[in-house]
């Protein structure tokens, strides 16, 4: 039985998500699938400076974090320290290899770029799999570069340009998506979604999200709707931020409209299902999940970076708007709702560019692949 490895990193739960809906596409295979999180056998030091300082740096750091990420894409910079990253990556993560070795898979596919950073040390020390990277934005730094991966799967045509400039062969790139959920594209029943959330049927549904870590100023967002003209009820996540929940839930008595607020929930397919447009940041694996699920968007406080990447696809795409601070979001969510034709518009958009099927496309590849070793 031919054995998989997939491999991701909980330092953003994108990488997770994208890497358990592979791996649910696999199941019912003939295969041998495992997924790992790579932080499970990294060091201290490794594992916080990918998990705190990284939130940290969300929350508190983002022109700090947009020039990091600037300056360690420029071809240069990556030419110099590509392999002292790769040799940091690998001692950063000392069991990893083990396990690798041990197992010993036909196929690893990671959704992060820790793959193609130890792509070249697991070639020396004779790993053989076939290596597969997901890139879980819709642009290429050149973290995810490597010479060493055999096939990069991308979401969009956009994206396997930038990759291919980057100096990666055309023949090794397939733009199969970024995979989601499958609660995202299956048909709900939006009735009984709305009774179950109290959603009143008439009003226009907005959907605020402020990611799994639940960065961002969302009691000003929320106050900035009150200026809306279109008659609206938000639905409001914040994720892990408890206090940002507790503080949203006092704000009820300073809205005009009426607010149903959420912690962290594993909902957001349904909440997504009864919603017309939603307010979020474009990290790459929620803008996804909005694709999958039809829904328009206002992008606000993306990441200087990666996310930079996703705003420029989807507004390019016609999906989006962006909104430059809070108080451009009244007239913005108006321009959407107060016309049934510019929304439809917004909807034909993304069809056109939506690409549900990502998990099963990766899937068929992978094991033709396979089939032919």
């Amino acid at each position: 039985m031919k054995k998989i490895m997939i491999l991701y990193s909980t330092a953003g739960m994108g990488h997770k998500k994208a890497a358990f809906a592979i791996s649910k596409a696999f199941e019912g295979k003939d295969l041998d699938v495992e997924s790992i999180d790579t932080l499970d056998y990294s060091i201290p030091l490794y594992k916080f400076l990918y998990m705190d300082a990284y939130v940290f740096l969300m929350s508190k750091g983002k022109l700090l974090w947009g020039f990091l990420y600037w300056f360690s894409n420029l071809p240069f910079v990556d030419f110099l320290t590509r392999k002292l990253r790769g040799i940091l990556d690998y001692k950063g993560l000392p069991e990893l290899d083990k396990i690798i070795i041990e197992n010993n898979p036909d196929a690893i596919i990671a959704t992060h770029f820790l793959l193609p950073s130890i792509a070249g040390i697991l070639r020396e020390k004779n790993v053989r799999s076939k290596m597969y990277t997901l890139m879980t934005d819709y642009g290429p730094h050149s973290f995810w570069l490597s010479t060493h991966v055999d096939r990069f799967f991308v979401g969009s045509d956009s994206a396997k340009e930038k990759l291919s400039k980057r100096g990666i062969s055309l023949d090794l790139i397939d733009v199969t998506g970024i995979p989601t959920s499958e609660d995202f594209i299956r048909d709900l029943n939006v009735d009984e979604l709305r009774a179950k959330y109290e959603v009143v049927e008439g009003k226009r549904t907005i959907f605020l999200m402020s990611g799994g870590f639940g960065v961002g100023p969302v009691e000003e967002m929320l106050l900035s709707l009150n200026q809306c003209k279109a008659d609206i009820q938000v639905i409001a996540v914040c994720g892990h931020n408890e206090k940002a929940y507790e503080n949203i839930k006092k704000l009820s008595s300073r809205l005009k409209y009426s607010l149903i607020p959420f912690g962290f929930t594993d909902k957001v397919a349904e909440f997504m299902a009864v919603s017309d447009i939603m307010i979020t940041k474009a990290g790459g694996i929620s803008v996804t999940e909005a694709l999958s699920a039809r829904l328009p968007m206002i992008l606000f406080g993306s990441i200087p970076g990666q996310e930079a990447w996703n705003e420029e696809f989807l507004i390019g795409s016609g999906a989006a708007l962006k909104a430059r601070n809070t108080k451009d979001i009244p007239s913005l969510v108006d321009k959407m709702l107060l016309s049934e034709k510019g929304l439809k518009g917004f909807k034909d958009s993304i069809e056109r560019i939506r690409k549900p099927n990502a998990a099963k496309d990766i899937v068929k590849i992978v094991m033709k692949e396979l089939e032919r070793e």
